[in-house]
């Protein structure tokens, strides 16, 4: 086949008309919300080990996002789970994808899709061939893939529309992206992985990035039933040049504006959250530092002695005997032994509109 621009079909529906009006609402709102840089940090943070939970437990993958919380906190080296891995994986691949959220420069092309598939599948097996597109027939349930002879001009045509489109909503941007990628295919292993981070990858080079504060791939994990539908009603049984994209498209944004409404009730939150909490803190005479790291924990409801480092800047001993102080005082209670030991804040964080942005 000759290299031609993907083109999608699909019909911007009531639905989805609505939808992407309370999108630009919600995304107005957080992009005009004052946070402090440090918090912003902190929640960010937290996207990332929701992101991480949410795309590896599509797959299968069966830790939560607590235990991936505290897999990320103790730096864990040695052998490893492949639950383990798969997880510290996605973490890399979404920092590259925040990366490259800000380099506008560099193009979302198919050098940028087989790094992130490289970094899905960091040590898996050199037969599933990282980054490298398959050489053989895949099945995806009760789909068939293009053909391996297809692969590469699909990917280029996919990759050109991907640079040059401008015209379309980058919301319906992002979503075509995610289903066309798992159209084609075209790794051995990881497609679903990466067709989640290029979404977001796509919606954070757009005025939609939500403060790099997105984490659909959890919502989608909950969503699992419906998602697995949507494609399959857009897809059928067998890959087509020019299918009907709008069924998906009408998911992807509705969960996508229930998405938004609660990082904008999130952001909302924390306001109020960190008022009161820098309130009740003032009886007991901490330094900032310390103030900082409780609303850290507060936060993300845990804390290990890396994270303090890093919040703080104060060295390992200075971190190890404020950590020691604040649970003398009662304001932390410790879990685990030495390397493996983190903390939790003893007063929790309740919240009108879930437990965080998802």
């Amino acid at each position: 086949m000759t290299d031609t621009i993907f083109e999608p079909q699909f019909d911007i529906t009531p639905r989805i008309r609505h939808a992407l009006e309370e999108i630009e609402r919600h995304s107005w709102l957080v992009e005009n919300m004052l946070i402090m840089p440090k918090h912003q940090a902190w929640i960010r943070r937290e996207v990332q080990v929701r992101r991480a939970a949410g795309t590896t437990r599509i797959e299968g993958a069966s830790l939560d996002e607590a235990e991936v919380g505290r897999l990320v906190s103790r730096q864990p080296s040695g052998n490893l789970t492949e639950d383990e891995r798969a997880n510290l994986n996605a973490i890399e691949a979404y920092e590259f994808v925040d990366y490259l959220s800000d380099q506008t420069d560099i193009p979302i092309d198919e050098l940028v899709i087989r790094q992130l598939n490289r970094y899905f599948m960091r040590g898996a097996a050199e037969t599933l061939t990282p980054g490298t597109y398959r050489k053989g027939q895949n099945m995806v349930g009760d789909f068939t893939p293009p053909d391996q002879g297809d692969v590469p001009a699909r990917m280029r045509s996919f990759a050109l529309w991907l640079r040059e489109d401008d015209e379309t909503h980058p919301v319906l941007k992002a979503g075509i992206a995610h289903i066309h990628f798992v159209a084609i295919h075209p790794f051995w292993d990881g497609n679903g992985r990466t067709a989640r981070a290029l979404a977001t990858l796509v919606l954070q080079r757009s005025k939609f990035g939500f403060k790099k504060l997105l984490s659909i791939e959890s919502d989608l994990f909950e969503l699992w039933d419906h998602y697995r539908s949507a494609i399959q009603r857009t897809l059928g049984s067998r890959f087509m040049a020019e299918y009907d994209a709008t069924a998906w498209l009408e998911f992807f944004v509705s969960m996508m504006q229930a998405h938004a409404g609660r990082i904008t009730g999130r952001l909302t939150d924390w306001h109020r959250i960190m008022q009161e909490f820098h309130d009740d803190m003032a009886e007991f005479g901490l330094a900032q530092r310390q103030v900082d790291v409780l609303a850290f924990a507060l936060s993300s409801g845990i804390v290990a002695r890396s994270d303090y480092i890093e919040i703080t800047g104060v060295s390992p001993v200075t971190a190890s005997r404020d950590l020691a102080m604040l649970v003398r005082k009662g304001l932390l209670v410790s879990e685990g032994e030495t390397r493996a030991r983190v903390y939790r804040p003893v007063r929790k964080v309740t919240q009108d509109t879930g437990d965080g942005p998802r």
